[in-house]
């Protein structure tokens, strides 16, 4: 058995895991309208109510913070840790 047959699955599986986390991470953008933290679930009537409106059409709402937004400062904090206890340990 040639050694390297791993190497194309090895990319294979990167490409098709690559693919995933970008494309979960586009369906959490689009839909953070609906997908968020919240303790109470508040219908658009309540959530449009809370609208201010400045001049030249600028708009501010008061909506909870999407879940796309808490999967990146949470993964960017994971991946803190994990990148000083591996470099501390290794010495890179």
């Amino acid at each position: 058995m040639p050694p390297y047959t791993w190497i194309n699955f090895e990319s294979a599986l990167w490409l098709l895991l690559g693919g995933t986390f970008v494309a979960l991470a586009v369906i959490l953008a689009r839909s953070s309208r609906r997908m968020s933290f919240t303790g109470k679930p508040r219908s658009e009537e309540e959530l449009d109510a809370e609208t201010h409106e400045f001049g030249g059409g600028l708009k501010e709402q008061n909506r909870p913070v999407p879940l796309f937004i808490w999967l990146v400062v949470v993964g960017y904090f994971i991946w803190a840790v994990a990148y000083v206890l591996f470099t501390g340990k290794y010495g890179l």
